[in-house]
C-alpha cells in the first residue's frame, strides 16, 4: 500500500501544478524518478467527476483512481465517448 500512497502523492503534486498551468509531466515518477508522468481524466462532462489514469511514460508504472473531479482547465475525455482511454499505454499498477 505504500506504493499507492506515493502515487497518490504524485497525483496531488501533478494536480497542483496543472492547476497552476504548469506543463504535463512536471512531477516525478514514484517508481523510477523520471519527470515523465502523464495522465488522462475520463469524466462525466457536466460534473467533471470520473476517474484518472496516471502513468509514467518512462517506466510504464502507474495507478487509476476513481471518483475524482478533474480540475478546471485540465483536458478531459468524456466517459460516454467511444474508447476514452485510446492512446493510454498498458501500464503496471502497484499491488
Amino acid at each position: 500500500m505504500a506504493d499507492r500512497a506515493r502515487w497518490l502523492h504524485a497525483l496531488a503534486e501533478l494536480t497542483d501544478r496543472l492547476s497552476a498551468a504548469a506543463e504535463k509531466g512536471s512531477a516525478s515518477c514514484p517508481h523510477c524518478g523520471e519527470n515523465r508522468l502523464e495522465y488522462r481524466y475520463v469524466v462525466d462532462p457536466e460534473s467533471r467527476i470520473g476517474y484518472v489514469l496516471l502513468w509514467c511514460g518512462a517506466c510504464l508504472h502507474g495507478i487509476s483512481v476513481s471518483r475524482v473531479k478533474a480540475p478546471e482547465g485540465v483536458p478531459v475525455r468524456s466517459m460516454y465517448a467511444p474508447y476514452p482511454t485510446q492512446g493510454v499505454p498498458p501500464f503496471t499498477r502497484p499491488d
